[in-house]
């Protein structure tokens, strides 16, 4: 018994042994810091150092592709660089005159490439966070700085000078920072008592071209009476002067000789039955 008991204690303790570098080599691949991130084409991923003198940003960029990195030591940000479209809250925007108007921006932009450790060294936050407080404050600015240099009836009618005073505004501000204005849409709604203002000189102006254009019309039809009486007139005119130089010719090829012959003509060859006495004479005298 001694011997056989002996025998296995060698074997435990290997087995022991085994089972140990097993579970340490577990841990170690548990939390080993070295791990990989996948950038996306249409992204672009920084590097930062969170530990040492260089901590910050690398000034390598990667562009795409699977990257290793020490997730102890390194972080890897990504930003997207496609068309990013950020829907705004609704808020107010007051003129020089004191009229409210709301606005529900939309807006559409993109991240410049080579600018992306330039947005994490100056923000040190996500695209995200960037849209919803930078973005946002910066296109508040622009409507308000705009809004407060036009009357109430002027951003309706100049709206296309309005939007591209904000325009311009937005690309400056934003290009600097390395984002790049594609598009805004403003949404603006006037305050109820203009849009009130505003049907009612639509509704007038309406009014007014629908007299102007019956009137045009009424003046129309009344000249097309005009001319086509005018034209009957001249009709008549034409067909009394041809009627009376008809006459004129008849009366004149109209000698007492034709007009004989036109009664021997149309004579039946009868004698009338009343007498008109014996030194009358039925027919016509000729000259």
């Amino acid at each position: 018994m001694s011997f056989q008991e002996t025998d296995k204690k060698p074997l435990i303790k290997r087995l022991i042994k085994h089972v140990v570098i097993f579970i340490v080599l577990l841990i170690v691949w548990v939390i080993q810091p070295f791990t990989y991130e996948n950038i996306d084409a249409g992204n672009v991923g920084i590097k930062i150092n969170l530990y040492g003198s260089d901590r910050g940003v690398d000034n390598i960029t990667i562009v795409t592709g699977r990257v290793w990195y020490n997730s102890w030591t390194t972080k890897i940000v990504e930003f997207p660089t496609y068309t990013q479209s950020v829907d705004y809250d609704p808020f107010v925007v007051t003129t020089k005159d004191a009229a409210e108007f709301k606005v529900d921006p939309k807006l559409n932009y993109h991240v410049n490439a080579l600018m992306v450790p330039q947005i994490y060294r100056q923000y040190r936050k996500p695209l995200n966070e960037i849209e919803q407080q930078f973005m946002r404050n910066t296109i508040y600015d622009a409507y308000r700085i705009v809004a407060n240099s036009f009357s109430s009836d002027s951003v309706m009618s100049n709206r296309e000078k309005f939007e591209d005073r904000i325009q311009n505004i937005l690309t400056k501000n934003l290009s600097k920072d390395g984002f790049i204005y594609d598009q805004l849409t403003s949404a603006i709604t006037p305050p109820e008592s203009l849009r009130q203002m505003i049907d009612e000189k639509n509704a007038s102006i309406q009014a007014r071209l629908k007299a102007e254009n019956q009137a045009k019309q009424a003046d129309a039809e009344a000249k097309v009476k005009v001319a086509t009486a005018q034209g009957e007139a001249q009709a008549l005119l034409v067909r009394a002067k041809s009627e009376s130089e008809a006459n004129r010719l008849r009366q004149a090829s109209l000698t007492p000789m034709l007009i004989q012959q036109e009664w021997i003509k149309k004579w039946d060859g009868k004698l009338p039955t009343t007498q008109a006495g014996g030194s009358t004479s039925l027919m016509m005298p000729i000259k």
